[in-house]
């Protein structure tokens, strides 16, 4: 191990002049998932890693792995949590967005 940390968060954005603020939205959201993933993947690596080599988990245990129910609803709670917080900025947007419509379109729609 090198001894040089991951990141804990990603870094803000640099804004692009004449971006919509939805274009910048799911940038920085595309952009903090990929940062995320990769802590993630260096993380589980290590965690795995030391696992096997502590011989408390066997080569390929993880992916032989299948929840039970209680397990698999929880592992289905938390996606939906996390879905909704990656989301929320588009949604957030797109009703700002409608929002920020004429009346008179609102009733031709």
């Amino acid at each position: 191990m090198t001894g040089r940390r991951l990141p804990q968060s990603p870094k803000k954005l640099d804004a692009i002049p004449g971006q919509r603020q939805v274009d910048a939205q799911t940038m920085a959201m595309i952009v903090s998932l990929a940062s995320e993933t990769t802590i993630l993947r260096a993380r589980l690596d290590a965690c795995e890693r030391l696992l096997v080599a502590a011989k408390l988990l066997a080569p390929g245990a993880i992916d032989a792995f299948s929840p039970d129910p209680a397990a698999q609803f929880e592992r289905d709670r938390q996606r939906t949590q996390s879905m909704a917080k990656i989301f929320r900025s588009l949604q957030e947007g797109a009703a700002a967005d409608l929002a920020s419509l004429s009346p008179d379109m609102e009733t031709n729609a």
